[in-house]
């Protein structure tokens, strides 16, 4: 079934030839006949792009986009301006081989690739796969010359492509690259290129199916990517393998979708690997609508924003999955997506630290050093028996991806994350009378995510426990492009927890624990369990939840550093680390203390404290600087207390604030069943961070 009959089937009758149509004539107005590119306004991630003030630019790979889409409408009327932009982009490739960018297109126009910091070597991927479709549908009309010139220029594309040669866990770029060598091999006769993409394809199978999931795990923006992708490569090939291959991966792909989408708010369950915004954006509305055949409706079918790329993609959800997206439930995901069956040995956080830099290689999209990265994550693996602390979620080691939904809310954590702009460690989505709201804890240096800030936690239902500590060998903005060495110039760092969405009727209320948000009669109990940002650089700041409202938000902040613009050195740092927890529902109110142990190696190891009978809890005192690494001996008089009353386990807990530094606060509850004491395993983290190795 096509995906417009799927679309007529629901009921939609979608005729997306003229949606097609409506699309490029709404581009029209930003064809620039001069240069032959489209026009777009600068936008830019940070990276590889130097250009920093320009108004519009040129994009390579949206002008290809739009060309294809003139020539797929079947009007003669638009046949000379696609060749004449498929002409200009191809001139802007480079075909020298000796060159490391051989293959490859630069993002703009307006920035030739030699002045790229550094070039995005997926561009020989992207545009290499709308001139592959052009070509493989369009081929009969090209002018002659144009027609060897793009089919050399996807030769170089293949070349480069099959050079940098990434493995199956960089998911989108090993899917493009995979239907790009694939269909140029069988619609160009080339053997090398279609037994490349065959054996690319079969690698990211295997892989993928062994771990159950793609590695840029549950990525609204990535997974869409993964769809479309291997969705143009089932409809283009003439292959029977990479038709059965591509159908496992999509069915595997679609159960994922449906089983976190939250049908009440409507949104994308967290949490996720990689992603660009916090609500779903106009445009995976409509591709969630279109492949659902109207399962989900966001827009009347005469009005959905269409994408030219969607057009002769064969993109549509299996019936089987459908209910995913109509059905409210209460549910429990628990996905593994790296590490060692139970048992593997572990040992110190610093070598912990060394892993997720290595995780956060993969996800580099320039890879000017993939050769090195990946020699970095096979070394990885002779590390492993030499000890490495794993967090542990149900006793189970690695990283785990954990989502609880109810048809009201879903809340979702990863065991562990940087908290990298486009990662969702930890993201909550709930129904506001109709509206989504959303829950979604974040790092901010000057008002920027920090990379280097790292999340550890533990979930089960409905609560999750988490800790914040610090690498000194990531990066500020990017997790791998601008490496701070542990020292960063801020006037301002804090974690915040961000509620957007939907904020009517929403209400915060700060406590002396935290803070406790309401949304529609839902409370979201935040707990500040210990909390320590203290030595070299004095912050002078009291370490408590603050609330601020701003630019439609409403944002629950600790600030850890105001002020003057200075140097903040984490190496010499005595201690920086925060555990909290927070939870849905009555368990928002009605925590049970965590267990706080010092480590040998001097971590901070964080667990339920399940193992202690009625709750108890050792604690760490937050503070006195230097002072602070001691363990603080059982208090008998505090052995059972009723439920919600507070300790105070540092008796010198107000001095320590007043200095920036706030011990451990314990909840001893009798009530277990309102209790995180069914939560099972812990993590370390860096009380004092160190630089690494």
């Amino acid at each position: 079934m096509t995906v417009k009959d799927n679309a007529e089937a629901a009921g939609g009758g979608l005729d997306q030839r003229q949606r097609l149509i409506h699309k490029v004539t709404g581009l029209e107005s930003r064809y620039d006949s001069d240069i032959c590119m489209l026009r777009s306004p600068f936008s830019s991630p940070g990276y590889h792009t130097t250009l920093k003030q320009a108004e519009f630019i040129h994009s390579t790979r949206d002008s290809l986009s739009y060309a294809l889409g003139l020539l797929d409408t079947e009007l003669a009327c638009y046949e000379e301006r696609a060749f004449d932009i498929i002409r200009q982009v191809i001139s802007l490739q480079d075909t020298d081989p000796a060159h490391d960018t051989f293959g490859i297109w630069s993002w703009f126009y307006e920035e030739p690739l030699d002045q790229m910091a550094p070039p995005d070597w997926n561009w020989a991927d992207f545009c290499g796969s709308r001139l592959v479709q052009a070509l493989s549908r369009h081929g009969h009309r090209f002018p002659h010359d144009l027609r060897e010139a793009a089919v050399l220029s996807i030769e170089c594309a293949c070349e480069a492509i099959i050079r940098r040669n990434v493995g199956p866990d960089y998911t989108n770029i090993a899917i493009i690259g995979a239907f790009v060598t694939r269909i140029a091999g069988e619609k160009l006769g080339r053997k090398d290129y279609a037994d490349y993409g065959l054996e690319r394809l079969r690698r990211l199978h295997a892989h993928t199916l062994k771990h159950g999931a793609f590695q840029e795990y549950n990525s609204p923006v990535y997974t869409y990517i993964a769809i479309l992708e291997l969705s143009k490569l089932q409809s283009e090939t003439s292959d029977s393998r990479v038709n059965a291959w591509t159908r496992e991966l999509l069915e595997l792909t679609w159960r994922t979708v449906a089983g976190y989408y939250h049908p009440a708010t409507a949104q994308w369950s967290g949490p996720h690997s990689r992603c660009y915004g916090v609500l779903l954006e106009d445009q995976s509305k409509a591709f969630l609508q279109l492949a659902t055949g109207g399962a989900v409706m966001f827009f009347p079918w005469e009005e959905l924003p269409y994408e030219e790329e969607w057009y002769m993609s064969g993109i549509h959800c299996p019936p089987a999955y459908l209910k995913g997206f109509k059905v409210p439930e209460t549910k429990e995901i628990r996905q593994r997506l790296e590490g060692e069956e139970k048992g593997q040995e572990q040992g110190t956080g610093k070598e912990r630290k060394r892993e997720l830099g290595q995780e956060q290689g993969r996800d580099q999209e320039w890879d000017q050093e993939w050769d090195q990265e990946r020699n970095r994550e096979q070394g990885r693996d002779q590390e492993q028996g030499q000890g490495q602390v794993q967090n542990q979620n149900q006793g189970y080691d690695g990283k785990w991806a954990v989502t609880y939904m109810t048809p009201q809310w879903s809340m979702g954590s990863f065991t562990h994350s940087d908290l990298w702009n486009q990662r969702r460690p930890l993201l909550i989505y709930a129904n506001n009378n109709g509206q989504p709201s959303y829950l979604r804890l974040r790092c901010l240096h000057d008002g920027y995510d920090y990379c280097s800030a790292r999340f550890q936690s533990l979930q089960e239902a409905g609560r999750v426990l988490f800790g914040i500590d610090f690498m000194t060998d990531g990066g500020d903005t990017h997790p791998n492009l601008d490496r701070t060495g542990g020292v960063i110039a801020a006037s301002d760092l804090r974690l915040r927890l961000e509620v957007g969405g939907a904020l009517e009727g929403v209400t915060a209320t700060l406590t002396e624990e935290g803070t406790v948000i309401t949304i529609a009669g839902t409370e979201f109990g935040l707990t500040t369990w210990f909390a320590a940002f203290s030595g070299q650089a004095d912050t002078g700041n009291r370490l408590v939840w603050e609330l601020h409202k701003a630019d439609g938000q409403m944002n629950i902040d600790m600030i850890l550093y105001a002020g003057p613009r200075r140097m903040l050195d984490f190496t010499s740092m005595q201690q920086a680390a925060l555990v909290f927890s927070l939870a849905a529902g009555e368990e928002g109110r009605l925590n049970s203390a965590p267990l706080l142990e010092l480590t040998d190696e001097g971590g901070l190891r964080v667990s339920s404290g399940s193992e202690h009978e009625g709750g108890r809890a050792q604690g760490v005192a937050g503070g006195k600087a230097a002072g602070a690494n001691k363990v603080n001996e059982w208090n008998e008089a505090n052995e059972v207390n009723e439920v919600n009353e507070v300790n105070e386990v540092n008796e010198n807990d107000e001095t320590n604030a007043a200095k920036g530094e706030r011990g451990v606060r314990v909840v001893n509850s009798m009530n277990s069943a309102n209790s995180m004491n069914s939560m099972k395993g812990g993590f370390v983290l860096n009380l004092r961070p160190a630089p690494g190795e």
